[in-house]
């Protein structure tokens, strides 16, 4: 109960960013160390981040730019994840990489971030970190730009 008070934006109830609550999971809190990086991948369900210390990079795509990112197939065991490693892509390997468009957004404590489903995403930690974040259902709005890369 008590992070609902800390984070009241993390209550259950229809809002900008908690569109749908009966579909919330709940609030999980990741703690992060220097250097550690999350293989970018897309979520299928809207995500609202805050990070509550430290520093944290996100490098942000829109759906469409899967088709530049050699995404794993729908079934194997880290699908919606790219082969591509964001912080060296194999350029020889993975050519249409060189076309992949992407924003980079550096969260402090405080900020808050919406990503919401199909927005292709990795982040690395660029010290000690905590991050709290809730999802909220799924929207289909964006799936269709997903649905060329397989899924």
């Amino acid at each position: 109960k008590w992070i609902f008070d800390e984070f009241p934006i993390f209550k259950h109830k229809s809002s900008l960013y908690v569109k749908d609550p009966k579909r919330a999971k709940s609030v999980h809190c990741r703690f992060g160390h220097r250097s550690v990086m999350s293989t970018a991948h897309y979520d299928g369900s809207r995500n609202i981040v805050a990070q509550v210390a430290g520093l944290r990079r996100w490098i942000i795509a829109a759906p469409w730019e899967c088709e530049h990112t050699y995404l794993l197939p729908k079934g194997h065991p880290s699908g919606r994840h790219t082969e591509v490693d964001w912080s060296e892509p194999d350029y020889a390997a993975f050519p249409k990489f060189k076309d992949f468009k992407a924003h980079e957004v550096l969260l402090r404590p405080g900020d808050v971030l919406y990503i919401p489903s199909y927005v292709l995403h990795s982040i690395v930690s660029l010290n000690t970190n905590i991050q709290c974040n809730e999802r909220s259902g799924v929207s289909a709005s964006l799936h269709e730009f997903v649905e060329p890369c397989g899924f």
